[in-house]
């Protein structure tokens, strides 16, 4: 913190009684500000200075040689995505023309300035930090943002972001908020000054020095009802005659200082022509003081009537010419009390009028103009939700949908509507309980009436209690109930589809995947992040052709501009089953960073630690896998943390953590076996098979094979764990060489070589990986193991030639070193597998039968 000076009881030197001590600190930040980049928070009660303890900082930052900029928040856009950061981008029209296209375009497009790609949020947050270093290169730059307590949140996270980037800046950034409005600043621990009120003396002072005509009794009277209040001093004193009547009204003050400020300045407005009253709806309203929006709302010569406001300092008009701000937020909120409901919807309309290329504001204004349900009004409403969704605005695409089914006169629609709104809210923002609210709200039967609701309904129920049985059944009755148009499923109809494969896919069962297969056969060929793709994909690899895996590989190239969270996800769980992770790596990095669709950051994470598990990157992977398991379990995502925990067990086992391993599998067979999710227990089974055979225990690695499926058979719907060869071990060459031939009767051809170092490591006993040797899990065998991996390490990422996976050769895995020839593997003594018996007790189930009954062998 700065160095204080006492609390004085003089004038300052910005004239302003009583805040010396303020005062000197504020100077000392700016020279801070100046050299090394600084940030400062003011709090404090409404009116009691804070705002202009801001002014005065401007004005010293001016005399400074700095530049200064200047923004607000405006409680009326809350809900409007980066409205504050247009304020303080605004100002700097000549810098933002002067940065990167890409950091230019990122900001333009986010906020509504310019049409492209929709940028990730961590994009147009580093080109507004860019922005303001370019605005600093010549001189120090200030910002200054009034009210940060009724800042949009997107705009609040941009000036966060800043904030804890200024070190070595020449950027100041000076805020003020309330002191009881706590909330995202509060919690980030940056610095902070309490502006408090003025003692009994400077209040005093305060009054004398501008109300000399008053007498010391009336003065003493509204020192001690505005309580040290400075606005509320201001404007009582201001309002009181000789003998301390409030303009014949008497001297009572029925209410706290804001809310009698408030009363008085609505008192001022009212006393305006009307046509003034009208321009200054039409600025409090519109949020940013635009001139070139406000003169095109009001009309030619509208701007001419804010000159009795300016005469009665209620408003000012910006240097530059291009923005009027309020004195003070109380005067914005009195100019808005003071209007009829028809006066504001009024306004809102002519702003909507005046905001035709900009299509979420101006489905905004439309919104609050109406208030009869009205479809055209609904579909440009639900236009700019869309328009948010694919900016990666999630919570304004939310608000943006549920008002556009309030204004829908269908029950359809508004059911269609607020669905799409909980499927956002659950899917990309990751608020369940705001979904469970909207849903709440839905009417009748949503899985017989909406595709949309049964999506909903069904992706609630299989993420939050793994009920994939209720979702599948409530999609296949939709999706089967839904005409088939020429073409790709409109979006309606691939939100099911999507999520009935879901379902589908974490069930893991024959009796769910067959009816999917069947809807699937309905649609054409499509992309291949679409959902029926995704279906073909898991359900049968070896329909995938040539042509689908370029047009994949193109979609993974232009994720690189794709911040839809939903369209990165989408994409990369069909690139997992395909051997082309990696390319996606980046951006679902990007919607783990941006931390604004928390949804979806979980499978974003899913994706990061399969990908370090694939090239691995045991520990790195591990570490995703807590983090993954410890998010979902936090926000109630119960599915998602199986899929962490699988992941988990498979880092355990190659690194040779075998109790880690074990505890594990055990969460992932007590939480889904019980709700039929055969293709989590599978995975469980494939973790559980890898780590036996890292202590060499071949029949528990066999058994726990065996339980996903039998030897010799190939089903579709399994596409992990297909081939873990622990057979010969035990003698078993002929179940081997049956594996082999239903693999190439599978066509599995098309496939990427996934696990080749899978199959060498179960032929030839090896451990997995260098770390399991130094723990004494599993044989001594270093040389042999680092063999295969190289080996393996060259062959990820080829096509295979065959159906059957590839085989080290014998040089290649035989162990090294003195007496080596002829050696067999054996384990350490002691390297004991912990996986014995069912699941439940560590192992796997003795016959495939049980394996593939609910609560058997358990």
């Amino acid at each position: 913190m700065w160095a204080k000076s006492g609390t004085g009881t003089g004038v300052g030197p910005a004239g302003l009684v009583g805040r010396e001590g303020e005062l000197a600190e504020l100077a000392a930040f700016l020279d801070v500000a100046g050299t090394d980049g600084a940030v400062l928070l003011l709090t404090g009660d409404p009116g009691v200075g804070k705002t202009a303890l801001l002014d005065a900082t401007a004005e010293l930052a001016v005399a400074k040689g700095a530049r200064v900029v200047r923004g607000s928040g405006v409680e009326y856009e809350t809900d409007i995505s980066f409205a504050g950061l247009h304020q303080l981008v605004g100002s700097l029209p000549d810098e933002l023309g002067r940065l990167p296209r890409s950091l230019r375009e990122a900001l333009e497009v986010a906020l509504g300035l310019g049409a492209g790609p929709a940028p990730s949020r961590i994009a147009v947050l580093n080109a507004a930090l860019a922005l303001f270093d370019e605005a600093a290169k010549e001189r120090p730059l200030l910002l200054v943002v009034d009210d940060l307590h009724v800042v949009d949140q997107a705009s609040r996270a941009a000036v966060g972001f800043v904030a804890r980037r200024l070190g070595g800046r020449r950027i100041g950034l000076l805020g003020a908020q309330r002191a009881e409005s706590g909330g995202f600043f509060r919690s980030t621990g940056l610095p902070e000054l309490e502006v408090a009120p003025l003692d009994d003396a400077d209040a005093l002072r305060l009054l004398t020095r501008r109300f000399a005509h008053l007498p010391r009794r009336v003065l003493s009277t509204v020192a001690h009802e505005a309580q040290g209040n400075p606005l509320a001093l201001l404007e009582f004193a201001g309002s009181t005659g000789v003998s301390g009547d409030r303009h014949g009204q008497g001297a009572g003050w029925a209410s706290g200082p804001g809310r009698d400020v408030r009363a008085l300045y609505g008192a001022r407005v009212g006393r305006l022509p009307r046509g003034t009253r009208e321009v200054l709806l039409l600025a409090a309203l519109e949020g940013s003081g635009d001139i070139g929006v406000l003169e095109a709302a009001g009309g030619p010569g509208s701007l001419e009537e804010l000159a009795p406001a300016e005469r009665d300092h209620l408003v000012m008009v910006t240097e530059n010419g291009r923005v009027v701000r309020f004195r003070h937020p109380l005067v914005r909120s009195a100019v808005v009390d003071g209007s009829t409901g028809e006066q504001r919807r009024g306004a809102h309309r002519r702003l909507a009028d005046a905001l035709a290329d900009r299509p979420e504001l101006r489905g905004d204004h439309l919104a609050r103009a109406t208030t009869a349900p009205d479809e055209a009004v609904a579909a440009v409403v639900e236009s700019a939700a869309r328009s948010s969704l694919r900016r990666g605005d999630a919570d304004g695409a939310i608000a943006r949908l549920r008002r556009a089914a309030e204004l829908s006169p269908d029950r359809a629609d508004r059911r269609r509507r607020l669905s799409q709104a909980a499927y956002a809210a659950a899917w990309v923002a990751g608020h369940l309980e705001v979904s469970h609210e909207i849903m709440r709200e839905v009417e009748g039967n949503p899985a017989a009436r909406s595709l949309s609701a049964a999506a909903t309904a069904g992706f609630l129920v299989l993420v939050t209690e793994g009920d994939a049985d209720t979702a599948h059944a409530l999609l296949t009755e939709a999706v089967g109930q839904a005409p088939v148009m020429p073409g790709p499923p409109r979006e309606e109809l691939e939100t099911a589809l999507f999520t009935l494969t879901l379902a589908s896919q974490y069930s893991g069962r024959p009796e769910h995947w067959q009816p999917l297969a069947d809807v699937l056969a309905r649609f054409p060929e499509a992309a291949p992040a679409a959902a029926a793709s995704l279906g073909r994909v898991h359900h049968d690899l070896g329909s995938v052709t040539d042509g689908m895996l370029r047009r994949l590989d193109e979609e993974i190239a232009r994720l690189r501009d794709q911040s839809d969270a939903d369209v990165v996800i989408r994409t990369a769980l069909t690139a997992s089953y395909l051997d082309r992770l990696p390319g996606c790596r980046e951006a679902v990095s990007r919607v783990i960073r941006d931390g604004g669709a928390v949804g979806s950051s979980m499978p974003a994470l899913m994706f990061v630690a399969l990908d370090d598990l694939y090239a691995g990157r045991w520990q790195a992977s591990a570490g995703a896998a807590d983090e993954l398991v410890a998010l979902s379990e936090e926000t109630g995502y119960h599915l998602f943390a199986q899929v962490g925990h699988y992941i988990a067990a498979m880092t355990a086992a190659q690194r040779g953590a075998l109790d880690a391993c074990r505890e594990h599998c055990e969460d992932i067979w007590g939480w889904s076996g019980p709700r039929g999710l055969r293709r989590l227990e599978n995975c469980a089974h494939q973790a559980a098979a890898r780590a036996a055979l890292g202590a060499a225990d071949f029949e528990t690695a066999f058994r726990h094979a065996t339980a996903i499926c039998a030897p010799g058979v190939l089903p579709p719907f399994k596409p992990r764990g297909r081939v873990v060869r622990a057979g010969p071990r035990r003698g078993r060459r002929a179940l081997r060489a049956a594996r082999g031939g239903a693999t190439a009767r599978g066509r599995a051809a098309r496939r990427r070589c996934r696990s080749p170092l899978v199959a060498v490591r179960a032929e030839r006993g090896h451990g997995h990986g260098d770390d399991i040797g130094r723990r004494g899990h599993g044989p001594v065998l270093r040389g042999g193991a680092r063999a295969a991996g190289r080996r393996a390490v060259a062959l990820r990422g080829r096509p295979c030639s065959s159906g059957v996976r590839r085989s080290a050769s014998p040089a290649r895995t035989q162990p090294r070193g003195p007496g080596a020839a002829g050696r067999r593997p054996r384990p350490l003594r002691g390297a004991r597998s912990p996986f014995v018996g069912g699941p439940g007790r560590g192992g796997a189930p003795r016959h495939r039968d049980d394996a593939d009954r609910p609560g058997q062998g358990r």
